[in-house]
């Protein structure tokens, strides 16, 4: 039931190319249910305009393009396929579901997820640039945090609370068990 909810929000946003927001996705972020609602809008437009100029460049050097997209972003996460729905990569579920467990979602002003969308090219930029060849990678700060088992781990140790502090973002877990 969750599942196809969340799908039916995400096709609607998807067909209508306007960002939307659905009271069934911000459930679940108390980050966002804090936010205004102007701040959500104009955090999920802010990621449909890069992800636009990201696909729009195929064919050419997107390396500057995609460090300055690093640098305008608190936080950007790197996966190849939606998260809660295509799980290619298993592992990839871990590190999405960790930090769905810190409150990150999409809409979360600072915080970007970019969808590789089997963009090969694409990937190989982006592991000449991390040096990393996992996906899902994040990305705070503008400096690179790690691969999927890099950000399990961080979040099992507790660092990953303070790395979403570090660029102004309140982990819900924060106080709880970190």
């Amino acid at each position: 039931w969750y599942q196809r909810r969340v799908r039916e929000a995400v096709v609607s946003t998807q067909s209508t190319g306007t960002p939307q927001t659905n009271s069934l996705l911000t459930y679940h972020s108390p980050i966002l249910r804090a936010q205004p609602q102007e701040e959500t809008e104009a955090a999920l437009a802010k990621i449909k305009e890069w992800q636009d100029k990201i696909v729009e460049a195929k064919g050419t050097d997107r390396t500057a393009l995609l460090q300055d997209m690093i640098s305008e972003f608190s936080l950007v996460y790197i996966t190849d396929g939606d998260p809660l729905f295509d799980h290619k990569h298993l592992m990839s579920v871990q590190a999405t579901e960790a930090l769905k467990l810190h409150g990150i979602a999409r809409g979360v002003t600072g915080y970007m997820m970019l969808d590789l969308q089997s963009d090969e090219e694409l990937e190989d930029t982006l592991v000449r640039i991390s040096g990393c060849t996992w996906m899902p990678q994040m990305w705070a700060g503008g400096s690179f945090v790690g691969g999927w088992r890099d950000i399990v781990g961080k979040h099992n140790s507790g660092v990953l609370v303070d790395i979403l502090g570090g660029v102004g973002i309140r982990s819900k877990l924060k106080g709880t068990y970190y």
